[in-house]
């Protein structure tokens, strides 16, 4: 029996990502660079410090002018080299995947709607793309 792991497509997006440890916004922003209607994987760059396996997140929502609040549950966490200025001190980008598991139901039906609509803009501009293609072909 195959079951599809993923109840909603992924979207790549640029848009600043908070992390409030303790209160306190932390030290830096970070970059969501992939989002679904129940996650989002966030890169900054390293700094040291542990993993915290719950954090209060605050997402801008791509195209809108809204900040979302939610908690998140970390999934994955990654040190990836990187010699730029994106790596910061150490040379490192921290890719931190969070599960969404609270958020106000508003902020949840805006991203849900968000995520499937940009999927869908997306997939409708790749098979015109594809179509348009054969007329290029010699």
């Amino acid at each position: 029996m195959n079951h599809l792991r993923r109840e909603s497509p992924r979207v790549d997006v640029e848009t600043l990502c908070w992390e409030v440890v303790n209160g306190q916004v932390g030290q830096g922003s970070g970059l969501a660079v992939d989002l679904s209607s129940m996650g989002l994987r966030i890169e900054r760059p390293y700094v040291g410090g542990p993993t915290r396996r719950e954090v209060q997140l605050e997402i801008e929502v791509p195209g809108m002018d809204e900040i979302m609040w939610a908690k998140g549950d970390v999934c994955s966490d990654v040190l990836v080299p990187n010699r730029t200025s994106a790596g910061g001190p150490m040379g490192f980008v921290r890719r931190t995947g969070y599960r969404l598991i609270t958020a106000a139901t508003r902020d949840l039906r805006m991203l849900k709607e968000y995520v499937f609509e940009t999927d869908r803009i997306r997939r409708r501009e790749a098979i015109q793309m594809m179509n348009a293609s054969c007329y290029f072909r010699v």
